[in-house]
């Protein structure tokens, strides 16, 4: 089912039988009508509140999966999965219908793997796993859940040592668009179990569980670092190098952010992230970084810590609870504000952005001031055990990337101004333009640009052609799609 236009999709709801889904559901349907419908169809981002999705069901199980989808079908209503709502795009909703999977969020353990629901958030699923002794790899935000991160690859701070979130997918249950609700694994669909891994969500079914292989990791070093903005270009290449020379151990970000872009402030440059060696090792990788560039950091704190605890601290949640650590709406404890708009642009790297590109970058980061903005230039290290399998072993093509690259802003309001959209989208891309000419022509799927005219190949390289076929293979009619949906 290709995309409709929104009055078409009015039409097609004003005559389907609602009352007759939600009878069939164990979860939940909200529509217009109903009294929690402003919040049920919010996402992380504030922005796509302009959307008004005819009705989103709280799925239960796999079966009122089914039920949805062949609802949706038989009334010719659009349809998108949403599982942690943090779709940058805002493809995780539409003007159809919206198949919330967020409510199936188990954790369970196994001898020697575990299974996770596509709503179990980062850090329900961190403390549900605490009291085995277990980990998963995840990201670097609590409310983000598996549904999109592992299917999109899944990077975080675990990355380089222990490789993408999709790499360690052993299996996955997807209700297809025909209904069936099938295993994928390396014995059972092996093809749509390559497309999973790397693929992307929202493209072949809807994902109901993840079996995953853990991580071994029951301690790691936490670190928060600053540095002066006048020793920013030295930091980056240093820190490039000490990431690359890590071979794993190192798991960390670089941030230069403007938390108000107004003429005269001065960014702060920041390196935070988990290590896992030892705290002896962190502390004299730290002070070398220090030497190379000629500069003390700002502040530094060092703490080993349980593994759990770190990735606490990576989530900023180290002093709430587990509940008060949710998106502001999820619960009665949550403390996470919702963003209002998000405007940026991310390249891939097979090689440390260095010399005149990187001092152009910076250049263009602090050039055209516009108070009320919040500006961020991110710097991640993927490299290590994401490098080791093949590009076709799954459909992640990225396999020669040391950094993922991104710009952009944040802006404090839902609906932005004619102004600050023009004034946002040509700084973001004088940056990104700036950069891109030594990037590697190719983008993260989990952080989706509107803007790419070459996202075909930007996302997938040349394991595009292979996911076009699976998608014909088990969603023939092109149900689950979006903007830039396998097929469209």
């Amino acid at each position: 089912m290709g995309a409709a236009a929104p009055q078409a999709v009015r039409a097609h709801a004003a005559g389907a039988p609602w009352g007759k889904l939600r009878a069939q559901l164990q979860g939940d349907l909200v529509l217009p009508s109903d009294s929690g419908y402003d919040l049920a169809k919010q996402l992380a981002v504030a922005e796509y509140d302009a959307i008004h999705p005819q009705g989103i069901a709280y799925c239960a199980t796999p079966a009122d999966v089914a039920a949805v989808v062949k609802f949706a079908q038989v009334h010719s209503i659009p349809a998108r999965t949403r599982s942690g709502g943090h779709n940058f795009a805002g493809w995780s909703t539409g003007e159809g219908l919206v198949i919330d999977v967020s409510r199936i969020k188990h954790v369970r353990v196994g001898s020697s793997t575990v299974r996770v629901g596509p709503g179990a958030m980062s850090v329900e699923a961190l403390a549900a796993l605490k009291p085995y002794n277990k980990q998963i790899v995840s990201g670097t935000c609590p409310t983000v859940c598996p549904g999109g991160f592992l299917t999109g690859g899944g990077i975080g701070y675990q990355t380089a040592k222990f490789g993408l979130g999709s790499d360690r997918l052993v299996s996955a249950r997807a209700v297809l668009a025909d209904g069936r609700l099938v295993t994928a694994s390396a014995t059972e669909e092996p093809d749509l179990y390559w497309a999973l891994r790397g693929g992307g969500g929202g493209n072949f079914g809807v994902l109901v569980d993840f079996e995953v292989r853990p991580i071994d990791q029951p301690r790691g070093v936490y670190f928060a670092t600053s540095w002066p903005w006048d020793k920013t270009k030295e930091l980056v290449e240093a820190w490039q190098a000490w990431s690359t020379a890590e071979e794993g151990e190192l798991g960390s970000s670089l941030g230069v952010t403007l938390v108000d872009a107004k003429p005269g402030t001065v960014p702060s440059v920041t390196i935070n992230g988990g290590y896992w060696g030892t705290q002896a090792q962190l502390e004299a990788g730290l002070d070398a970084l220090a030497a190379n560039i000629g500069a003390a950091p700002l502040s530094r704190s060092v703490t080993e810590l349980a593994y759990d605890d770190v990735m606490m601290r990576v989530y900023g949640c180290e002093q709430v609870t587990v509940k008060q650590c949710h998106r502001v709406g999820q619960n009665d404890e949550a403390t996470i504000p919702r963003g209002g708009a998000l405007r940026e642009r991310h390249r891939l790297f097979s090689k440390p952005l260095a010399g005149s590109a990187l001092a152009a970058t910076l250049a263009a980061f602090d050039a055209d001031r516009h108070a009320g903005h919040v500006r961020f230039l991110g710097f991640n290290h993927l490299g290590g055990a994401a490098t080791r399998p093949g590009r076709t072993d799954t459909a992640f093509w990225h396999r020669d990337t040391e950094f993922l690259i991104g710009i952009g802003v944040a802006l404090p309001t839902a609906t932005p101004s004619a102004e600050d959209e023009a004034v946002t989208k040509a700084w973001v891309d004088r940056g990104y333009g700036v950069m891109d000419p030594l990037s590697n022509g190719h983008s993260y799927l989990n952080f989706p640009d509107e803007r790419l005219t070459d996202w075909r190949e930007a996302y997938y390289g040349g394991n595009y052609d292979r996911l076009v076929s699976v998608k014909r293979s088990y969603d023939p009619s092109n149900f689950f799609n979006h903007p830039q949906s396998v097929g469209s």
